[in-house]
Formats: C-alpha cells, sequence, structure tokens
C-alpha cells in the first residue's frame, strides 16, 4: 500500500485520504433507510397486483355480460319462438316477417358489438338454421345438432347456457383455420319435440387484447381459466412456465379469490393471484415471477438509493475539486513534459504560479525555447544540404547531354548539312533555354514536355531512320509541377538501348493519364527491350540507397533519386520490359503538392 501511495498523484492520496470517510457515512445512512422501507414497498406491490386482477376481472366479466344479454334477447325474440316452435310458417307473409325480424335482432347486436362478435348461428331440430358473419365466406356453416344435444345435455350449467374458452371454431368452417370464445343455449333436448341451439361466438383476439393490455409484470402473463382450457395472453417464458396441476388446482378452487405461492416448472419461484367471474365462474389468473414482484418494488425503493448515490456524487464532485484546485499546476506540467517527450515542442509551460512550481514552470519554458531553436537550426542546415544535393544532381545531366549533341552539329557541319546543323542549333537553343529556365529547379510538365519534343528534335536529325515518336498527354496535367530533366534521360535511354539495337524503325511514345491521386507520364517504346535479369538489375541501381562505382544506369537512378528528394518516397520511376518486344518507364508525381 505504501509503495502505491508513493507513486500515485498527489491528487489521488488526496481523495484516498478523504473520500472513504465521506462514502461510508453516506452508505450507512442510506442503507438503514433502505432496509426499514423493503417491507412495507413489497406488500404494497402484492395490494397493486390484487386491484389489477380484480379490475381486470370485472371488466371481463361486463363484457361476458353484455354478450350474454344479446343471446337472452335473441331466445326472448317472438320471430326466434315462432320459427322455433313452427307457428305460423306455412303462412308466407308471417314467415317472412319473422325471418325479417329474427335478421334485424342478429343485425343490432352485431352493429352495436362488432368489435367483440365475430358472428352469431341459430339451428333448430325442424331443419332450419339461420346465421350472420361478415368478416369471411365460409366454405361451410352448420353443426350435427344431435350430436351437441348428446354432448352438452349431461353437463352443468345455468339454465342451458354454455361457455367455450378458446377453441377452434366448429359452426362457420372457413379456409382459415380461427379461434372464437363462444357462448351458446341448448334448448330442449334429444327427446323434445321443439330443440336447438343459439350460439355467439366472440373474438378471441379481443379477449386476448383486453389480457394483453393489462402489464401484470415484465414477465407476466393473465390467464383466463375455463374447466374446457386457459388462454394466456401471452407465452410464458421457458423460465417461468406453470405445471398443468398448479392450474388444474386454481380451476377447482373453491374460493373466489386467493393467493398461491408456486414454483415453475424451472424452479422459479412465482406469485398467482386470481379471482372468479361471476358470470360463468371462470377463474382470471395472474402468474407472475416474484423476481418481477420486487423489481417493480425496487423502482420505487431505487429512490432511496438514488438520493444516496447524489450526495455521493455532490461529495466526490466537491472533494475532487478541491484535491484537483491542489494538484492541477503539477499535473499540467506534468502533462506538458510528456508531450514534450513524444516530440511536441509547441507546448507552453506558462502559470500563474509565483511559488516554487511558477520558477519550474519557467525554468522549463527556456528550456523547451532553447531545444526548439537548435531544432530549426539542423532543419535549415538539412534543408540546404537536401537544396545542393539536387543541384549536383542536375549538373550531372547537362554536360552528358550536351557533349553528344555538340558531337552531332560537328558531325552534321562536317558533312555540309548545314540546314540540318541549323536546325539542331536552334533546336538545341531551345532545349537549353527551357532546362535553364531562370534557375528554377522545379518546371510545369508542359515545359518538360516541350523540352522533351525539342531533344527529339534533334535526335530524330541525328537518327532519322531509327526511330519515330508520339506525345499524348492529358490536358489536366499540363500545369503539374515537375523536375526539370526527368523525361529527356528517359527518352534517351529509348533511343540508344532501344531503338539503336533493334532492326528496323521504333515508335517512342510519351503519353500521360491521372491514376487516382497520382498524375503518371510514361515512355515507351518497341525497341530491344530486355532480359529479366537485366531489368531486375535496373531496378536494384535505381532504388539502391548507395551509388555503385560503375553503376547500371546512370540516368534513370539519377531521375529517380531528384523525384524522390522532390516529392518524397512513394513517387519516382517503375520499369516493366520484355526482352525483344519493348520497355517502358512510368513517372509517378503526386496530382497536387498537397499529396507530397
Amino acid at each position: 500500500m505504501y509503495a502505491f501511495l508513493s507513486r500515485s498523484p498527489i491528487r489521488i492520496k488526496l481523495l484516498i485520504y478523504f473520500v472513504p470517510i465521506l462514502i461510508l457515512s453516506v452508505v450507512l445512512t442510506g442503507l438503514l433507510s433502505y432496509l426499514s422501507a423493503v417491507k412495507q414497498l413489497e406488500k404494497n406491490a402484492y395490494y397493486l397486483l390484487n386491484d389489477t386482477v380484480e379490475q381486470t376481472g370485472g371488466f371481463i366479466n361486463d363484457k361476458f355480460y353484455t354478450v350474454f344479454e344479446q343471446l337472452v334477447l335473441i331466445e326472448n325474440n317472438s320471430a326466434f319462438r315462432n320459427i322455433m316452435e313452427n307457428k305460423g310458417q306455412a303462412v308466407d307473409q308471417r314467415r317472412y316477417d319473422d325471418l325479417i325480424d329474427l335478421r334485424r335482432q342478429f343485425e343490432e347486436a352485431y352493429q352495436n358489438h362488432f368489435q367483440m362478435i365475430d358472428s352469431i348461428y341459430v339451428a333448430f331440430n325442424n331443419g332450419r338454421s339461420f346465421n350472420l358473419q361478415k368478416d369471411f365466406v365460409p366454405k361451410h356453416v352448420g353443426i350435427p345438432l344431435n350430436d351437441w344435444m348428446a354432448r352438452y345435455s349431461n353437463r352443468d350449467s345455468q339454465a342451458g347456457y354454455y361457455w367455450l374458452n378458446r377453441h377452434v371454431d366448429e359452426v362457420f368452417d372457413t379456409v382459415e383455420t380461427r379461434n372464437v370464445v363462444s357462448l351458446f343455449k341448448m334448448i330442449g333436448s334429444q327427446e323434445s319435440a321443439v330443440s336447438g341451439v343459439a350460439l355467439i361466438n366472440m373474438r378471441e383476439s379481443y379477449i386476448r387484447n383486453i389480457l394483453l393490455n393489462v402489464k401484470a409484470s415484465p414477465n407476466g402473463v393473465l390467464a383466463l381459466i375455463s374447466p374446457d382450457g386457459v388462454m394466456y395472453s401471452k407465452d410464458l417464458q421457458s423460465p417461468y412456465v406453470i405445471s398443468d396441476q398448479v392450474m388444474n388446482d386454481i380451476r377447482h378452487s373453491a374460493d373466489a379469490q386467493g393467493s398461491l405461492r408456486e414454483v415453475s416448472q424451472s424452479d422459479r419461484p412465482m406469485m398467482i393471484r386470481y379471482t372468479t367471474l361471476s358470470l360463468n365462474h371462470w377463474k382470471l389468473a395472474a402468474i407472475v415471477p416474484e423476481s418481477d414482484i420486487l423489481s417493480n418494488a425496487s423502482q420505487i425503493k431505487t429512490i432511496t438509493l438514488y438520493i444516496v448515490l447524489i450526495i455521493l456524487l455532490v461529495f466526490s464532485v466537491v472533494a475532487t475539486l478541491v484535491a484537483s484546485s491542489l494538484s492541477n499546476p503539477i499535473r499540467f506540467l506534468s502533462k506538458q513534459v510528456k508531450r514534450v517527450g513524444k516530440g511536441d515542442l509547441n507546448v507552453s509551460f506558462r502559470l500563474n504560479e509565483q511559488n516554487e512550481i511558477g520558477v519550474l514552470a519557467q525554468g522549463l519554458e527556456s528550456l523547451v525555447e532553447s531545444v526548439r531553436d537548435l531544432l530549426e537550426r539542423v532543419k535549415d542546415e538539412q534543408e540546404q544540404k537536401r537544396q545542393i544535393e539536387l543541384l549536383a544532381l542536375q549538373a550531372q545531366i547537362q554536360p552528358h547531354f550536351l557533349y553528344n549533341t555538340l558531337g552531332s552539329i560537328k558531325h552534321l557541319v562536317d558533312l555540309g548539312e548545314k540546314e540540318k546543323a541549323s536546325t539542331m542549333v536552334s533546336a538545341l537553343t531551345q532545349f537549353f533555354r527551357i532546362g535553364i529556365s531562370k534557375g528554377r529547379e522545379v518546371i510545369s510538365v508542359r515545359e518538360e514536355i516541350e523540352h522533351v519534343r525539342n531533344y527529339l528534335l534533334i535526335q530524330h536529325i541525328r537518327y532519322s531512320t531509327d526511330f519515330e515518336f508520339e506525345i499524348d498527354i492529358e490536358e489536366e496535367l499540363l500545369d503539374l509541377p515537375i523536375m526539370k530533366l526527368t523525361l529527356q534521360p528517359i527518352v534517351e535511354n529509348a533511343i540508344y538501348h532501344g531503338a539503336k539495337n533493334k532492326h528496323g524503325r521504333v515508335l517512342i511514345r510519351i503519353t500521360g493519364s491521372r491514376q487516382g491521386r497520382l498524375a503518371v507520364l510514361e515512355v515507351f517504346d518497341d525497341g530491344a527491350g530486355m532480359s529479366k535479369e537485366r531489368l531486375a538489375q535496373i531496378q536494384t541501381s535505381i532504388q539502391s540507397p548507395t551509388v555503385e562505382e560503375v553503376p547500371v544506369t546512370f540516368g534513370l537512378r539519377n531521375v529517380h533519386k531528384r523525384l524522390v528528394l522532390q516529392f518524397g518516397e512513394g513517387f519516382g520511376l517503375s520499369l516493366e520490359s520484355r526482352e525483344g518486344e519493348y520497355t517502358m518507364v512510368s513517372v509517378s508525381i503526386p496530382i497536387t503538392m498537397e499529396e507530397v
């Protein structure tokens, strides 16, 4: 611990000494308050769950009662009784009036409650049946009445009324399987002279939406439990699935209301609160993981924790500000020294301190200024050295060409070719005018092309039977900067090593195009080319950092070195050749000087 403190910043030491005392005091106070409220908050959560179940149960019971009323209205309709008992049905007018009246009763029930009612169906043992449905076209409508009489006549019911939980619709056979909740009344029995059934199908989606809109808990569900099945608001997640035995216990519970503590099939503690619907005695149960109840309760209890955290935060901020105000000057100097250590000399150590730290800051400021001045002098010396090296390389090229050209002019004069000699002198004058270029080392591509054109004119006069030349440079490249005497040594190599070493005329083509962020100038000749070994030697000589005693290619290496010195690594020459076919030298320069 002592070693750690000795390495820690002053600000950290101050915080380590004082903050724990503040934190301990606040945490103990908050913890005691938190524990005293836990039981009461949990109790409130259970009351809230109970209220949710009771209110939802009452709402669903009201909806069921509404449907029950509509069924009773249909059953008590005089037209319904007349048709069922076959009274007056032999007289056409009476018969049509009954049909219209019964249809009107169906329409009124559906129009008033279409959100909840899916379909209506009535059938009698005299063979007559009636139905209403508007959302689909069924393939078949009807039920085997005798089978239904046998199935439900022995079941307990309230005056012949039956409720069916979520099930596949057996009355209306549609292409797409539909689930409904049904209420129906069995009239008479198999032995009765007059019998039948009146049925209303409720939309399963309507009942399920009621259950879904009640949020028992994040992972809890509501379940509508009846003797024939269970409708869940949503599927329970696998860790919270309740066994069928538990659901059966709720179904057969004699208590109208109650609470159970059970475990899921994955041994998760579960809280179940249920109530009974007064109309059909179905059970509505809320099945909630206890962890959710505690979580919901903790949302209220966390207010205490938030208050504690806010107090801690305020104390921590105040302590940090005090510690920082004492240690900031030292931290500032330490940070600036690290920046200097990484090579950044554009830093300042100025502080509004008049104590020992201020004296230290002034000393560091003076030291950095001295280092900055020394580096500037070294930088200037290096730049001068680079310029001298460029001039030396430049000077090596001009005499080499001048000697050859003057020799050619002398040769023409000796042969009496005065006109050609005059043309060559004129071209040489223009060549050196651009070559001198008022002392500039960097000229435009336009000037360099003109320079090469004069050179080719001179050489063409000397070797008119050996080669032809073409120049095609994209307009946008003509104003780019380039090192003077870049292309001339390359063209010279094409003439002396490409054209002279091959029988027949040789084409020398100079092209220029933009390739991404580069401008690429290419000198192509279809002359003698070179072998792979020779190409490798030249490429090695060009790229070599040192000059060999007898370099493989003086001119190309000179050009490449000057381009690298001017524009940096990544620019310069690249070669491609195939023996007996061609040679192509590419010059890569930046589109703008910002690329360098």
